[in-house]
């Protein structure tokens, strides 16, 4: 039986969920003194805008369109801005049905744009991403790529630098990343000192509840053969995850 949680673990976790945990705080804060503060002047946003992070250089991920606007299937359509529609188009997969168990890949444009806005990059772009330097790639998450912080949170936990790494990772999901959750779950897999079956499976568990079904998939390509009461642990976890990790995100289903 696959263990549940790796016992010389313990103190490191539970120092970085610490950490994580104060990260979130200051997050809701901010929210909370941003609202006082747009409320205070009468400033307001037109119901369906949102904000989203921009990756310098190659696409962008935001759309001037709001999506019931947008075409569901077929080529992007004319009216989409020429940065959205390349962007899509790079996420769109084409080998049958290997699509359907590609976690970046796109059966159709909707898809795409899911993947797009919630912080998951091509299989292009994380080419591009695994190819740069460490500096380079800093650039890159610092300017406020999605994608580019999670890869770069990767990179720093698998060089040993793992506080610094799951704090890029973790401001990623806080802004909006779905992506992210596959990396916590990656880190808590592989990481010495981190290993935890349960912690690494209730992250893709979250990304699972935040709207991603592939997640389910992939949790049971990393973990085969789960007992029962590794499976009801791992709910539990992703349980509570969801209400103070994820802030209990509004789910978004993935086309």
């Amino acid at each position: 039986m696959l263990s549940l949680v790796d016992t010389d673990a313990g103190k490191a976790m539970h120092a970085l969920n610490l950490k994580i945990a104060m990260r979130t705080r200051r997050v809701v804060l901010s929210t909370a003194i941003v609202i006082v503060l747009v409320a205070s002047t009468g400033c307001y946003r037109q119901e369906g805008s949102s904000a989203v992070e921009a990756d310098p250089g190659l696409v962008t991920e935001q759309s001037s369109k709001a999506p019931n606007d947008r075409p569901s299937a077929g080529l992007p359509a004319a009216d989409v801005p020429v940065a959205e529609q390349s962007a899509v188009l790079a996420y769109l997969c084409e080998r049958g049905p290997v699509c359907d168990s590609d976690i970046l890949g796109a059966k159709d444009p909707e898809e795409a744009r899911w993947l797009l806005q919630n912080g998951y990059p091509s299989s292009e772009q994380l080419k591009r991403f695994n190819a740069m330097s460490d500096d380079q790639l800093k650039r890159e998450a610092d300017s406020g790529s999605l994608a580019a912080m999670v890869i770069y949170g990767e990179r720093l936990v698998s060089e040993g630098d793992t506080d610094a790494g799951l704090v890029y990772i973790f401001d990623a999901t806080q802004r909006g990343s779905i992506y992210g959750y596959y990396a916590m779950s990656s880190a808590y897999q592989n990481t010495p000192g981190l290993t935890s079956i349960v912690e690494s499976g209730a992250y893709l568990r979250v990304a699972y509840i935040l709207g991603d079904s592939k997640a389910s998939q992939e949790l049971q390509r990393r973990f085969p053969g789960l007992q029962q009461m590794e499976q009801a642990a791992i709910d539990r976890r992703a349980s509570s995850l969801y209400q103070t990790f994820a802030q209990t995100r509004q789910p978004i289903p993935r086309p």
